[in-house]
């Protein structure tokens, strides 16, 4: 099953005040031309409570996570899964850090403005700065998943009147629908089917690719039993079985007249080059 930190729509979990509510597709790499601002106070000391609990939060000016690896940083850094990120040292497995950043005095209006990608640019700036992360995307053939129309075409609808119009893109993600993912139920109004692969990717361990054809914002409820091994992922995305997912496959098939056939295809990795131990303040 994934980490809880994962459930909520695979977003990664920078402060609640950013998020907006469905996610289309996964949002660019953080990139200078975000124009993010940067922290002015960083906290960053080991947690060696051996607890298997961690949090991330904070305000509009700050971030504060609790008992993090470094994989949980960048996967909210890069938004992207765990199990493709290659490059990682062996100290990155176990040890664990608490977190605090903050902007003094800030502009308050200018915090409440800022987008996913720029928050994640600012914690970016972080690990760069404080574990000399040098890290490149790079596009790798990996095994996917291609999700298209099962025979008897789709079994939900489309979505109608002010939600079709509201249910825009911007910034990367979706507004106006709106989409819960929670324990094996998803609950989605007015979004596009790349929300639900980009939701389901993480289920599956692998990448879904949408063939359906479908374009419009619809409206759907799935619900399915988390079976998804732990192992599934464990080797970047390379096994070729759908046993540990299968409960997904038919629910996705019998409720939304919708499957998913494995195929090969392109995928963007994290390819780790250089990381620190940082020193603790």
């Amino acid at each position: 099953m994934r980490p809880m930190f994962l459930l909520a729509l695979s977003l990664c979990l920078i402060p609640a005040t950013a998020l907006a509510q469905a996610p289309q597709a996964p949002a660019p790499a953080p990139s200078p031309q975000a124009s993010a601002p940067t922290y002015d106070v960083v906290s960053i000391k080991q947690n060696k409570s051996g607890s298997g609990s961690m949090s991330i939060g904070g305000e509009a000016n700050s971030f504060k996570g609790t008992n993090l690896t470094l994989t949980d940083l960048l996967i909210n850094s890069y938004d992207i899964r765990a199990e493709l990120i290659y490059g990682l040292p062996a100290w990155t497995r176990s040890a664990r850090f608490d977190i605090y950043a903050k902007i003094v005095n800030p502009d308050m209006e200018q915090m409440h403005k800022l987008t996913i990608e720029q928050r994640r640019a600012m914690l970016l700036a972080v690990l760069k700065d404080r574990f000399h992360l040098q890290a490149h995307l790079e596009t790798k053939t990996l095994p996917v998943f291609d999700l298209t129309v099962a025979k008897g075409g789709p079994k939900f609808t489309g979505a109608t009147g002010a939600d079709t119009h509201a249910a825009m893109v911007k910034n990367g993600l979706t507004t106006g629908g709106s989409m819960l993912v929670n324990n094996g139920e998803l609950t989605a109004n007015a979004v596009p089917l790349s929300s639900l692969t980009y939701s389901l990717s993480g289920e599956v361990g692998r990448t879904i690719i949408d063939k359906t054809g479908l374009t419009g914002k619809y409206d759907f409820e799935l619900k399915w039993t988390p079976e998804r091994a732990a192992a599934s992922g464990a080797d970047n995305g390379q096994t070729d079985d759908q046993n540990s997912a299968s409960s997904l496959f038919t629910a996705l098939q019998e409720q939304l007249g919708l499957k998913l056939q494995s195929s090969k295809g392109p995928v963007e990795t994290l390819v780790v080059d250089h990381v620190e131990m940082p020193s603790e303040n």
